[in-house]
């Protein structure tokens, strides 16, 4: 039925075919040419450079994931290494955290399991909400979704969930550790949620957001945008925050492309 419905678009559209075919040709070149371990080498030494141990991080979840197989899912991602690289720096104190965006609840629990010790507090939109309903293709089957992602979230009993427009956040007055941002990804609900990041954060926290792109895409109010990146830049010019870039994924399938290629920041107050 996709594959059908792309036939269609493409007919209505023939004008565009040969760009498309000439896209599709230089993707299969650069995936041709990609080499995985130079860019997992990249990757290593820029944990190193905030003194993070991506191996250990790697070794400590792998354990994790082979004992909770349903964490072994399509969106995982390097954001997950390097939470676990951070669990396993003993320097660094992590006690209460906040996560805006609980989507299906496997984050969350993943954090209560590598930070046993803190406190996870993660919000969501009000499933009655209008992008909480059409986006992530839960329109049909917005009661399974919540049923299934309830049902992980109370597996551990240091998540504390909450139905919260991270709007809200701007008259919050706690502190966390941590802070990893993954809500909608455009304006202006990135730069919001960076800003009062800023703010919740505490001097030393750390704060983290996915899908980071520092090239111009085609933006939504969802999925992408370079805000975010726009946000974090204006930030460290004016001296308020240091931020370093990590690649979100490493195979050639999603790093392959420079132009579309996706990170995850990594800041802390200056």
């Amino acid at each position: 039925m996709i594959m059908f419905k792309k036939i269609l678009n493409n007919l209505k559209r023939p004008h565009k075919i040969p760009f498309k075919i000439v896209s599709k040709v230089k993707l299969y070149l650069k995936k041709k040419k990609y080499n995985k371990n130079f860019y997992e080498d990249r990757q290593n030494k820029i944990f190193k450079t905030i003194n993070l141990d991506r191996n250990i991080g790697l070794k400590k979840l792998l354990e994790i994931k082979n004992k909770y197989k349903f964490l072994r899912r399509d969106m995982s991602s390097e954001h997950e290494v390097l939470f676990s690289s951070i669990s396993s720096n003993p320097q660094l104190k992590v006690n209460k955290i906040l996560e805006i965006g609980t989507f299906d609840g496997a984050n969350a629990f993943l954090l209560s399991l590598l930070f046993k010790d803190a406190t996870i507090e993660t919000i969501d939109l009000k499933k009655n909400n209008i992008d909480f309903i059409k986006f992530y293709n839960r329109e049909n089957k917005i009661e399974q979704f919540i049923s299934s992602r309830d049902e992980i979230l109370a597996k551990s009993k240091n998540i504390i969930f909450k139905e919260l427009n991270s709007i809200k956040l701007s008259t919050a007055d706690q502190k966390y550790d941590l802070i990893w941002i993954d809500g909608a990804h455009g304006y202006p609900m990135v730069c919001i949620d960076i800003l009062n990041s800023f703010k919740l954060i505490n001097d030393n926290g750390i704060v983290m957001c996915d899908d980071i792109f520092i090239n111009e895409v085609s933006s939504d109010k969802m999925y992408q945008s370079s805000a975010a990146f726009e946000t974090l830049t204006n930030l460290k010019n004016e001296n308020l925050i240091n931020f370093n870039l990590f690649y979100k994924r490493l195979d050639a399938n999603y790093n392959c492309d420079e132009n579309i290629r996706q990170f995850i920041a990594f800041f802390k107050k200056v």
